[in-house]
């Protein structure tokens, strides 16, 4: 199987156990790279960056959850598969961990595919995905954002606070179950709107049908806007955020949906 590596390698630790992971997945006879950027951190050349990702048959991510995000961009405008390997914290979003590498296969063939929903957002006339969720926030500290919101179908709301969530059911139990949201299945088809601290707000946490289409306006100023815990840039005007007709498949252990 040809894999492309995408591993967290922020510190020397993190560094090591990707190269280790890279030589047993290879000792184990599979295919595989890693960007160059990556193999000059790993390995000190360009051995490593054998293909590019489109050419592989697997996405695989190294780290914890925020690895499997930041992975989740590249599979996603690939439509490849993605399986995480856990060696952070958390890993609710890896289908194995880092110990059991040497028993990849194996530990491969007890997962299944999991056809996650995205949600998906114009960002300077580009579309763009996320796997977690959509977030206008505000843009300091000290600041708050002045939002209307609209839902498909229904009269706007105003929101004054530290933010709304747009959620999709694989992001409910991240920030959006933080503040105060629904926990939500991953098969449930849905999409959730969770406000951040609001200040007497008309809106309160919502479960939608996932045919709602969501615009969010800034009434006064900007807005910070961030996807999967990526700085997207300042909102100035309209967001619109829908489902996505495309889905992710992540690997996971366990996983039926």
């Amino acid at each position: 199987m040809r894999l492309f590596l995408a591993p967290n390698g922020f510190t020397d630790r993190q560094v090591a156990q990707a190269a280790r992971c890279f030589r047993i997945l290879a000792n184990l006879g599979h295919d595989c790279a890693v960007s160059p950027e990556n193999s000059l951190r790993l390995f000190g050349d360009g051995r490593g960056a054998r293909f590019a990702p489109e050419g592989s048959d697997l996405i695989v991510s190294l780290g914890g959850d925020g690895s499997v995000l930041r992975a989740a961009r590249m599979a996603i405008a690939l439509n490849k598969p993605l399986l995480g390997i856990n060696s952070g914290r958390l890993g609710y979003l890896c289908a194995m961990d880092f110990s059991e590498i040497n028993q990849f296969d194996g530990r491969l063939e007890g997962c299944a595919l999991s056809r996650r929903s995205l949600v998906a957002f114009e960002v300077e006339g580009e579309t763009r995905y996320a796997l977690n969720d959509v977030i206008v926030g505000k843009p300091s500290f000290g600041e708050t954002v002045d939002l209307d919101v609209a839902i498909q179908g229904r009269a706007p709301f105003r929101l004054r606070g530290d933010g709304l969530i747009i959620a999709t059911p694989t992001g409910s139990t991240a920030y959006n179950l933080s503040a105060g949201g629904s926990t939500v299945e991953p098969a449930v088809p849905c999409i959730l709107l969770t406000p951040v601290c609001p200040h007497g707000s008309e809106l309160h946490p919502m479960v939608l049908d996932e045919r709602r289409q969501i615009e969010v306006s800034v009434r006064n100023g900007v807005a910070g806007l961030y996807a999967d815990g990526r700085n997207e840039g300042a909102l100035k005007d309209r967001l619109t955020v829908r489902v996505a007709r495309k889905r992710l498949s992540l690997y996971l252990r366990g996983e039926t949906s």
